[in-house]
């Protein structure tokens, strides 16, 4: 049987529904790598998250967090009408490096709530806000825009010899259930970040969600024995757990660093994810109640459509979610068949392929993460629901999936661009210019007279370029027109962005 909360954490929730709605048939957890969400105290680890690059010009700015904040919101507003997820996983929030006084949820918001965000981050500015970790500012952002008033729990890194986190990111949940603060624990890793595991109260039930975020470099043998030390902290928790409880409903979200089928995509002697956690896809194998294994919701998808992020012109699965067979009884809460999903919501990915639009700090901010979110629901359980038409492990069908590039129907025109100097103007950047320009013997465009770098991520530029580089021979070519560490550059993302002009 699965175990209920103590009477008073019922009472509690009960108090609690009165001043959010519970009615919902159905509820939404989310997973999302927000790509560096990093604080206002101007110290960090990695230099594009510094204030000012090594010029001393500005660079990652209030203004920048305050837009990177305003658009994380957008896409989690995207979920239940606009009130956000029910249960969040976020990935890739900042460790604090001059940590203030701790303060809960309630007593931050409290304390700011005659204020908004924009004023903190601008006219009210000062150094108690600098010390705010970016959580306590997310969680500002979305209560700003009415989205559930979410309780919060923090994976926060060790302290170190040097009185510094020892890693630079941590992950945080945010849930508009109550949370059972006492059982929330903290998985220290080796060389990755820690692991959270945060129980719920779901209308009496118990749900656990742990937060990933494990050792980056997923096609790296190197770093995936890393991963194997990951996989094993957290394995060995679950086999704990289900052990005292076979039902018990349990999600494993974030980002993983490898991909669902990293046995199969790589010749990996062995792998975290699906030698050591055993990840399946055998949907039914879990669904009949073998908790030796969980379920890997990527297998839901289509399997020329599985991919979250992108890397070299391919997609990518480093976002994932599973289910232990708790999630299928007919007793707490239940997983709503094929309801996984990827936030591909127009505005976050680009029209020409449907990558993601990655954050920059160029200007005041732009884009949004270089992941998309996945998601869930889940319901409390109702024993009239049968599942049928269970998924299957396909890897052996599984082809890498090359992403599809289309060319820009909206664009700037050369006349537009070349204006005025483009690099001083933000309605330029990140997006689509066509212009006429010569290629160098280096590959770079030179456009009006100004020389740019080149980003080809899908293919090589000598083997289109190769017979005109250095010549005064013109081409005609589409490209995204970005900064990459203080250069500009066009990213021209398929051969057919170019067409070679005839020589008259």
């Amino acid at each position: 049987m699965k175990k209920l909360f103590l009477i008073v954490s019922c009472l509690l929730y009960s108090i609690l529904s009165f001043a959010q709605d519970t009615t919902s048939d159905t509820y939404t957890l989310v997973t999302y790598n927000v790509e560096n969400l990093f604080d206002a105290d101007g110290v960090a680890i990695y230099d594009d998250y510094r204030p000012t690059d090594e010029d001393g010009n500005p660079h990652y700015t209030k203004e920048d967090i305050l837009t990177k904040i305003q658009n994380a919101v957008r896409v989690l507003k995207q979920y239940n009408e606009g009130k956000g997820p029910d249960v969040l996983a976020m990935v890739e929030i900042e460790s604090d490096f001059t940590q203030g006084d701790e303060q809960s949820a309630e007593d931050f918001l409290e304390k700011y709530e005659s204020t908004t965000l924009e004023n903190m981050l601008g006219e009210d500015f000062n150094e108690k806000i600098a010390d705010l970790p970016s959580e306590l500012l997310l969680l500002k952002g979305m209560t700003e825009e009415g989205m559930w008033n979410y309780e919060m729990s923090a994976g926060k890194s060790r302290i170190g010899k040097d009185g510094e986190p020892e890693t630079v990111q941590k992950t945080v949940t945010y849930s508009r259930f109550p949370i059972a603060h006492e059982k929330t624990k903290i998985h220290h890793l080796v060389r990755a970040r820690p692991i959270l595991e945060t129980w719920i109260n779901v209308q009496g039930h118990e749900l656990v969600v742990f937060n990933n975020h494990w050792k980056s470099g997923a096609g790296s043998w190197e770093m995936e024995q890393v991963r194997h030390q990951n996989a094993e902290v957290l394995r060995a928790r679950l086999d704990e757990l289900l052990a005292e409880d076979p039902d018990l409903d349990i999600v494993l979200a974030g980002d993983f660093n490898s991909d669902y089928n990293q046995s199969h995509r790589y010749d990996f002697e062995k792998t975290a994810v699906n030698d050591i956690l055993r990840s399946t896809g055998d949907e039914e194998r879990v669904a009949d109640g073998n908790t030796e294994y969980v379920y890997n919701l990527w297998y839901d998808f289509p399997i020329g459509e599985r991919g979250s992020d992108t890397y070299r012109g391919k997609w990518g699965t480093l976002m994932q979610m599973m289910i232990t067979s708790g999630m299928y009884d007919d007793e707490g809460l239940q997983y709503v068949d094929n309801s996984f999903s990827r936030g591909d919501f127009g505005f976050n990915t680009f029209s020409t392929s449907g990558e993601p639009k990655r954050w920059s700090s160029t200007f005041s901010g732009s884009g949004y993460s270089d992941h998309l979110p996945i998601s869930l629901k889940f319901r409390v359980a109702d024993d009239e629901v049968a599942y049928t038409n269970f998924s299957v492990n396909d890897d052996e069908n599984w082809k890498p999936i090359e992403v599809a590039y289309s060319l820009p129907k909206d664009f700037i025109t050369e006349e537009e661009f070349t204006a005025e100097d483009p690099r001083s103007n933000p309605a330029f950047y990140d997006e689509y210019v066509r212009a006429t320009a010569t290629v160098t013997s280096d590959y770079d465009f030179v456009v009006d007279g100004i020389t740019y770098d080149v980003y080809a991520p899908a293919f090589r530029l000598n083997n289109v370029l190769s017979d005109i580089a250095g010549t005064e021979q013109t081409i005609q070519f589409y490209g995204r027109f970005a900064q990459y560490r203080g250069n500009w550059q066009f990213v021209v993302e398929s051969p057919d962005f170019i067409t070679v002009n005839s020589e008259d």
